[in-house]
């Protein structure tokens, strides 16, 4: 693409941008001092966890097997999560059920969000295993 082809006066318009396109051939001169690299940001492994104070819609979608169950979870705070999965742990700290509105103590059975990597936003909410009726 050394040869430059010459454009007339005249010529149409897009025949020009085309030509000039093609004639254009000037090589970007190299960054003297580019600026180092930033770090990548990750996000915290601890999200925001929930705390009590909002009012979450819950609803037992599924129970599809027994140690597990498909949750529907709706907060304006902590998110939104259509299909959740919940495994059956043991409380370690005092609660209280989302579902029922039952106080849990510790050491009760209860059904807890599974976390993939980072927690959801509803990590810390319990739903108390007796509670669960499906």
């Amino acid at each position: 693409m050394s040869e430059r082809i010459r454009i007339e006066e005249h010529a149409d318009v897009w025949c020009r941008t085309v030509v000039a396109i093609r004639n254009f051939d000037v090589t970007p001169e190299p960054v003297k001092n580019p600026r180092p690299p930033r770090p990548a940001r990750r996000r915290p492994r601890t999200a925001a966890c929930w705390d009590g104070r909002s009012q979450p819609t819950v609803r037992v979608l599924d129970k599809p097997t027994a140690q597990t169950l498909t949750v529907s979870w709706c907060d304006a705070r902590t998110g939104h999560y259509g299909y959740q999965t919940w495994r059956v742990n043991i409380a370690r700290r005092a609660g209280q059920c989302v579902l029922t509105g039952r106080t849990i103590a510790a050491g009760e059975t209860v059904y807890c969000p599974r976390a993939n990597g980072t927690p959801p936003g509803n990590a810390g909410a319990m739903i108390v295993a007796s509670g669960v009726d499906i």
